[in-house]
């Protein structure tokens, strides 16, 4: 009886390992065609929510008392906040009535599922050292499928599956316009610049912690093409988030030299790309100039984000300064997700999510002594360049709002917290 139960238990793991793989392999690459829309609303379930409905299922129902025993450090942070969420969706529904009552559970009911990433990937690398290193394996694989279908959008003409409008997101299938931004597999070319931002850290993190320079060049000469496709896409955003993540991970490391070089390359990158010269060139026209411009003048993300998204997200804060005006109520974008917290759910939806933030980002810190061996190691410093450019990015995208984007990142922070063990 004790050999079956061994036997079924070792199984579910093997099944639950090759989930959370498929996982992370099958996000990047899949672009973001909708399967169905659910009844009375615009949101659309799709592939990988299914695949983590799946593992969630698998986790409390199988793994819950597993879990319960190691809780990831950040547990009672991430409660308060999806509490201080639930809170907020009932005030929106209850008093201030300005949304549509299923919108918005749905878009708390999100927030949750990306989230829950972060509980099971923690699990998954507790298991021990072997699959931490399997994952962080699976975490770089798709990078390869995501530059080939980029080749493919740029020369043969692939289809684009954007959601960048409520009328993309339907999934339409577009091809590459002259002077449009690559996105490849993601729905967006700032969705893709982060993904790459991820990447690059994590290849970078490799470098700093590697004495062999056969390993370093090679390690070097992989970001090469990422850079050119980072380029491609043509992400101001995501340059400033990719500069800090190197910057923070040379200044931990004090890698200084080989920080030094990464930047170099980067700098060239974006110097190649005329979008990125030319973007940077009218955001600084904005602030640049003593005359007042023209709509037609001025830099028009930027102008967007100041005169329309910012301010009304500060008017639903005053609405209701302590729970928001609730999820869904700023609409499709605010391009800053801490105004876009602070106008959803108010001072205390803010606080929360700073809170968990503040505490992951500490935990973080905690496994640098401690972690032993390179895969762990690598693990925690690229955590750290990813943490910072996710919580930079922030301050101009809705990143932890972009499915693939979040996905990603809380699978990351689950499996560099777990190097504990």
């Amino acid at each position: 009886m004790k050999q079956l139960e061994k036997l079924t238990s070792k199984r579910l793991n093997s099944l639950f390992k090759y989930i959370g793989a498929t996982i992370l392999i099958f996000t990047p690459l899949y672009p973001k065609f909708p399967l169905f829309f659910l009844p009375f609303s615009t949101v659309a379930i799709r592939a990988e929510d299914l695949l983590i409905a799946t593992a969630i299922f698998i986790l409390i129902l199988v793994y819950k008392k597993n879990l319960q025993k190691n809780l990831p450090p950040i547990t009672y942070q991430i409660l308060v906040y999806w509490g201080v969420g639930l809170l907020s969706v009932a005030s929106a529904i209850l008093i201030t009535q300005n949304v549509n009552p299923l919108l918005t559970i749905l878009h708390f009911l999100r927030r949750v599922e990306y989230m829950s990433l972060f509980f099971m990937f923690y699990y998954l690398g507790s298991i021990g050292k072997k699959n931490r290193r399997f994952f962080l394996k699976m975490l770089l694989l798709p990078v390869i499928g995501v530059f080939i279908y980029g080749i493919a959008q740029i020369y043969f003409r692939a289809p684009v599956i954007s959601t960048m409008n409520a009328e993309f997101s339907k999934g339409v299938a577009l091809t590459l316009q002259p002077g449009v931004q690559l996105s490849s597999t993601f729905s967006g070319h700032y969705d893709l610049a982060v993904y790459l931002t991820f990447i690059i850290s994590i290849l970078f993190a490799m470098a700093v912690h590697t004495n062999k320079k056969h390993k370093l060049g090679a390690i070097f000469l992989s970001t090469l093409p990422l850079i050119w496709l980072f380029s491609k896409a043509g992400s101001r955003m995501g340059l400033l988030g990719l500069l800090g993540a190197i910057s923070a991970i040379s200044l931990v490391r004090k890698k200084f030299f080989l920080g030094f070089i990464m930047l170099f390359l980067i700098g060239l990158g974006a110097l190649s790309s005329p979008h990125l010269v030319g973007r940077f060139s009218s955001f600084i026209k904005v602030f640049a100039v003593e005359e007042v411009l023209r709509p037609i003048q001025q830099d028009r993300s930027t102008s967007i984000r100041i005169d329309v998204e910012w301010p009304r997200a500060i008017r639903s804060f005053y609405k209701n300064p302590f729970l928001g005006t609730g999820y869904s109520s700023l609409g499709l974008a605010t391009d800053n997700d801490y105004l876009r917290s602070l106008g959803e759910t108010g001072m205390l939806g803010l606080l929360s999510f700073i809170a968990v933030l503040i505490a992951l980002v500490k935990s973080i810190f905690s496994r640098l002594k401690k972690a032993t061996n390179t895969t762990d190691k690598t693990l925690v410093i690229a955590s750290i360049g990813v943490f910072t450019a996710m919580t930079v990015i922030a301050v101009f995208i809705d990143t932890f709002e972009a499915s693939k984007i979040a996905i990603m990142f809380w699978s990351i922070m689950g499996l560099s917290l777990s190097t504990k063990s």
